[in-house]
């Protein structure tokens, strides 16, 4: 018998991967706009790297979470 719609397990691990791409574009650019913002309003104090370093230990723990989620959806029962 073929499946016609994907697993639920298939389901979930799509929306973290999918949510873990938005956070890390998110990231990017955040943090591009962040030294921008930097260099152009206080060139003599670089205080990037902390909002790089908090946002940074925000995505670990995403990942983290979401990888836990994704582990749990695998290895199903098998047919």
């Amino acid at each position: 018998m073929h499946r016609t719609k994907p697993s639920k397990g298939f389901l979930a691990r799509e929306q973290h991967r999918i949510l873990l791409t938005i956070h890390a574009l998110l990231m990017i650019f955040g943090l591009l706009i962040c030294a921008v913002l930097n260099r152009r309003f206080s060139p003599d104090q670089f205080w990037v790297q902390w909002v790089a370093l908090g946002w940074g230990l925000i995505f670990l723990a995403h990942l983290a979470l979401f990888s836990r989620g994704t582990l749990a959806t695998m290895g199903g029962s098998r047919r």
